[in-house]
């Protein structure tokens, strides 16, 4: 390896010093006295490589890089992540609007009298729940991090077992999904109650 072998430092290879080369930079000590802004120009360095091989570039020669101090990273500002939060809400109680539409047209009970019964209280249930949900979206805004968070945790536990149901639904699964929704609107009244 020779004295002045551009790939000595760290983040050159072989195809970086080639494009280095083009540019007139043969020698570790042009590459020193190379402004950061030209090397930044370079079409296949850019402003983040000169910089870390200019940093390289000091470092060979024993200089130590000023590092400015770490800022830290701001965090997003807390109402980017609230309306993140509220439109992920949105899309799982729309999804879940869906499910309930499908699961209605298919656990209709056509021609089957023991399952009119549980079909109506299904029914019933699913009316319930959509006022709740009316009435989330038109308080909404006022709802917590945590409170969002659970509501759209068990939005999904109920989108997911209506999305299961078929036409040969039996008694069982007719209660669980009434037992599902009960509890679904129930946090969310509980929800709308605490606004």
């Amino acid at each position: 390896m020779k004295k002045d072998d551009l790939t000595q430092l760290k983040h050159i290879g072989p195809s970086r010093m080639k494009v280095l080369n083009d540019n007139g930079i043969t020698t570790i000590r042009k590459l020193y006295e190379t402004p950061p802004e030209k090397l930044a120009e370079i079409a296949s360095i850019g402003q983040h490589y000169a910089k870390l091989i200019k940093d390289a570039v000091n470092e060979y020669y024993g200089e130590t890089a000023k590092k400015p101090i770490p800022t830290p990273k701001a965090a997003p500002p807390k109402e980017e992540k609230i309306d993140e939060l509220n439109q992920n809400l949105e899309k799982r109680i729309n999804t879940l609007y869906k499910s309930l539409k499908r699961a209605n047209e298919v656990l209709k009970p056509l021609g089957k009298k023991k399952y009119l019964e549980l079909y109506v209280d299904f029914k019933k249930r699913s009316k319930s729940l959509k006022k709740r949900i009316d009435a989330l979206n038109q308080n909404q805004g006022n709802l917590t991090n945590k409170r969002v968070k659970s509501i759209i945790k068990k939005a999904d536990a109920l989108n997911a077992n209506l999305k299961n149901v078929s036409k040969k639904t039996k008694k069982k699964k007719y209660q669980k999904l009434s037992q599902e929704i009960r509890s679904f609107s129930k946090i969310l009244r509980d929800a709308s109650a605490r606004i």
